[in-house]
């Protein structure tokens, strides 16, 4: 396999770490995890207005309440926070006190209904019971917003500072920083981005760069430095500001300079200033992703792995969705973690129960529909998304709906579409966006010269590593084997230690080569570099398939479909099914096929897989060959290789 594809990721992001008390280094237990003393009964717990706007409806037109689920975890996937709120407030005190985020929860609707006075009465029940002496930097942060809640402003101002250095990462700063410009401090907001800001930014590499998260959180910090100064009207610091990731990032030249004059120019730009709700709402989700990244680093620091729906950052997340239910960002990564997962219910709920009806919500809404087989309910969706999208968000719209129409396999609505995105790109880097979005859609449809067409135009218009990888991949599946190859060898030469490069150079020498050797070492070099990699899993054992060594690859390719889970690619089931059949295992065979044929392969494939149903496999099973002999160099590129 040579990458993710794209249509396999949620559209909507096409579209568009904590120790809660000041020394605790345990993390607090996962919801499903949660211990309950007695049955939960039916809670008179006042609910704020946003919460009961997520209740999942049943068929009687009432609530489904919290008889649905067998446990809180369950109502979150749901998108179900009145259920969770009333589930959370029905346990006992000492199930409570599991875990600190029980009561914070609680405290953190009541300040969405305005009732700051019982939030903190909570807050301050919760501390008490607390084993730590005096009060955690958790319970100061969070106290400090309902002062601000409270029209309180230098209260809150000076209890934040305190607090600020009990918060993880840079958690504090960007809290306070939101705090200053909510409460109509500019100045002093700049001020601590300013100080946040390094002298030099480092870009990661590649996707496996360790750099990525620090990067990461560099970029938050100068985006919103710069959206800040572009509020106030400075629009030239604002872009001096930007163009510190703009000089990080050289290659990708084209992108900042169309986010540049988004900033001058306030198209595509949705930049409202920030209110004490919706400045709360952020923070809040800055401290949901933190604490979620210190226990990545925690497990894998203790050599486990990342696996299954993250319930602590999903609650989290929601919870702090009631306090501003308008920030349409949040949604969107409450959204994208629940897709991660397979809760589509759980997606289309969160979508459309939003106050504001809006095309992107739509969008996701539709997808999630698509993958839960209500392909008649998600062409209804798309086509209200087309019918609200106003004329600043419609580009980003119609990449979306041109995406599901595919997955529908609506070839003449995705057509006319394409036209459309194409036509209404107005700078370079839109242009290029559309060029490589058609290119994905005429591979799916079977139009490979087109796909090929397009992706050159991509790549010209900016001429990115991810425009060239593209770009080779369509020339190797016209035949212009020679010239892909030259591309993919170039781009390794620049990236010797990125996993996907190598996986996708080893991948092509397998696929349209004879250097099935070469292609080994390269494939055996990328799994080395990122080992729980499922689609880099799944090349590998492709190729042990190609070398005869069939026990091997379908070790291989079967850890990565369990790795993949829940969702399954139409790529990793081909190739099980074929190992499979030469095993003998003629039924594992046709079902891993018509997995593949249920997650939408391209029209070539597709045609493939249906004959592979009819009539099994007619090619001989590959000769077993003895396996080339491998080392860490493998797989490294000189000039003379090209």
């Amino acid at each position: 396999m040579r990458t993710r594809l794209s249509l396999a990721a949620s559209v909507l992001t096409l579209t568009l770490s904590l120790t809660l008390g000041a020394c605790a280094t345990e993390p607090a237990p996962a919801l499903e995890d949660t211990p309950v003393a007695a049955p939960l009964v039916e809670s008179s717990v006042p609910l704020s207005p946003a919460a009961r706007a997520t209740a999942v409806i049943g068929a009687n037109g009432l609530p489904v309440g919290i008889s649905a689920y067998p446990a809180p975890l369950d109502a979150v996937k749901a998108g179900d926070m009145a259920a969770f709120l009333q589930m959370t407030s029905g346990l006992s005190q000492e199930d409570r006190d599991v875990s600190p985020l029980f009561d914070a929860f609680l405290a953190l609707d009541r300040a969405a209904d305005g009732d700051t006075t019982a939030a903190r009465n909570i807050l301050k029940t919760s501390n008490s019971q607390s084993e730590e002496e005096g009060e955690t930097g958790f319970y100061a942060f969070l106290d400090a917003w309902l002062l601000a809640m409270d029209g309180k402003p230098d209260q809150a101002i000076e209890r934040h500072r305190g607090a600020a250095g009990a918060m993880p990462g840079l958690t504090g700063d960007l809290s306070l920083a939101a705090m200053l410009e909510a409460l109509d401090r500019p100045e002093q907001a700049l001020a601590v981005y300013e100080f946040m800001t390094p002298a030099e930014i480092e870009a990661p590499e590649h996707q496996f760069d360790p750099k990525g998260l620090l990067y990461s959180h560099i970029r938050t910090v100068v985006s919103r430095h710069a959206l800040l100064l572009q509020r106030l009207g400075r629009i030239e610091e604002a872009k001096a500001v930007y163009q510190k990731l703009a000089d990080a990032e050289p290659e990708e030249a084209i992108s900042y300079a169309a986010a540049i004059e988004s900033l001058e120019t306030g198209k595509n730009l949705d930049n409202e200033a920030l209110d004490v709700r919706a400045a709360f709402t952020q923070s809040l989700a800055d401290v949901s992703r933190a604490l979620q990244e210190q226990r990545i680093i925690r497990t894998i620091m203790m050599g486990g792995r990342i696996e299954g729906f993250d319930d602590q950052r999903s609650a989290f997340d929601q919870v702090a969705l009631l306090i501003n239910p308008d920030d349409e960002g949040l949604r969107a990564a409450v959204i994208d973690q629940l897709y991660e997962s397979a809760l589509y219910g759980g997606v289309a709920h969160v979508a459309l129960s939003a106050p504001t009806e809006t095309a992107s919500l739509q969008i996701a809404a539709a997808q999630a529909l698509i993958m839960s087989g209500e392909e008649d309910e998600a062409r209804a969706t798309v086509a209200r998304a087309l019918e609200i999208t106003d004329e600043d968000d419609r580009l980003q719209t119609l990449y979306g709906a041109l995406q599901l129409r595919t997955l529908l396999n609506d070839q003449e609505g995705s057509a006319e579409l394409v036209d459309e995105v194409i036509s209404l790109a107005s700078n370079q880097a839109e242009r290029a966006s559309a060029h490589g979005l058609a290119a994905e859609i005429k591979n799916q449809f079977g139009d490979l010269e087109g796909a090929a067409r397009h992706a050159a135009k991509a790549r010209e218009l900016d001429d990115t590593h991810d425009r060239r990888m593209m770009l080779a991949n369509s020339l190797g599946k016209i035949g212009e084997v020679n010239q892909a190859l030259a591309i993919l060898r170039t781009e390794l030469l620049g990236r010797p230690n990125d996993p996907y490069t190598l996986n996708s150079l080893g991948y092509f020498l397998i696929e349209y080569t004879d250097k099935q050797e070469e292609g080994f070492k390269v494939l055996y070099r990328a799994r080395s570099l990122a080992e729980r990699d499922p689609y880099i899993t799944d090349s590998l054992g492709w190729a042990y398939f190609r070398m005869g060594h069939l026990n091997d690859a379908q070790r291989l390719i079967e850890q990565s479909r369990a790795d993949l889970k829940p969702h399954k690619h139409w790529e990793i089931e081909t190739h099980l099914g074929d190992i499979y059949w030469h095993q003998g295992k003629k039924e594992d065979a046709r079902e891993a096929w018509q997995n593949a044929i249920d997650n939408h392969p391209p029209a070539k494939e597709r045609a493939e897989l249906e004959d592979k149903l009819a009539t099994g496999l007619t090619t001989p099973k590959p000769e077993r060959r003895s396996l080339p002999s491998v080392s860490i160099g493998d797989g490294e590129v000189d000039r003379q290789d090209i």
